[in-house]
């Protein structure tokens, strides 16, 4: 299975100009990718206040795109507004994950598991969730979320706005094989890591800014003239392969 994976949009935020012109080059970007994805994956932040309007406004910019869209919920988000305004870019709702922006939706043969991290922790409930569904799978799956349950070596990232119960999403992610991976996006730039040597962990660049590469302790996020991009994953038996597509200039 092959599928589009891009993150932080902001819809609304003083980006917009930036996001317009990376929204206007992702018809080239999947239509260079054969076969075609099956899916387009926005790991959250979609919107930067999440009101309704700004849910409306997303949704205007994904229509033309004619490509399915996932997205999961991020702390610029809403997930009551979310799932009231754009339910087509949700699984069916999971009530027992505690979450209206929680769910499950499986693709070519890929168990696809949506959480809810807006808050900054998934909570016991979630993660009980999670556990049952990934131990019912019967084939490879996908856990998607907004945060990083990894640290980026972003230092404002890191400290300010964290997944509190990162290990405990890890330790659940642990105990199934069929996880082929974590996906996820929070940070603004492509990271991957293996972290406890496990299972791959990838977050997407921004759709609307990328921070500048700087891995000291004692600075804040600065944005840079990095390009947008998108990622490609490609899942199979042989597990996550990630493939990186600029879209166009900074």
């Amino acid at each position: 299975m092959i599928l589009a994976h891009a993150s932080d949009p902001h819809v609304g935020s003083v980006h917009d100009t930036a996001l317009a012109a990376a929204f206007a080059a992702l018809p080239a970007a999947l239509g260079s990718v054969r076969p075609a994805p099956a899916l387009l994956l926005l790991t959250g932040d979609l919107t930067d206040h999440g009101d309704a309007v700004e849910y409306r406004r997303l949704g205007a910019l994904l229509e033309p795109l004619g490509v399915r869209c996932l997205v999961v919920a991020g702390n610029h988000d809403d997930p009551a507004v979310l799932r009231a305004e754009l339910p087509q870019l949700l699984g069916p709702p999971a009530d027992a994950a505690g979450s209206p922006a929680a769910w499950t939706e499986t693709v070519g043969g890929v168990l696809l598991v949506g959480l809810d991290s807006s808050s900054g922790t998934l909570g016991d409930v979630q993660l009980g969730w999670l556990d049952g569904v990934l131990a019912a799978a019967t084939g490879p799956a996908l856990v998607v979320l907004h945060h990083p349950p990894f640290p980026t070596g972003l230092a404002q990232l890191d400290t300010e706005w964290p997944l509190t119960d990162a290990a405990a999403l890890r330790a659940v992610v642990a105990r199934h094989p069929s996880v082929a991976a974590v996906l996820c996006g929070h940070d603004h730039r492509h990271i991957a890591t293996r972290l406890d040597g496990a299972v791959p962990m990838v977050s997407a660049p921004a759709l609307s800014w990328r921070p500048e590469l700087d891995l000291r302790a004692d600075v804040d996020l600065t944005p840079s003239a990095e390009p947008a991009a998108l990622l490609v994953h490609v899942v199979d038996e042989l597990g996550l392969r990630t493939h990186h597509l600029a879209l166009g200039a900074g």
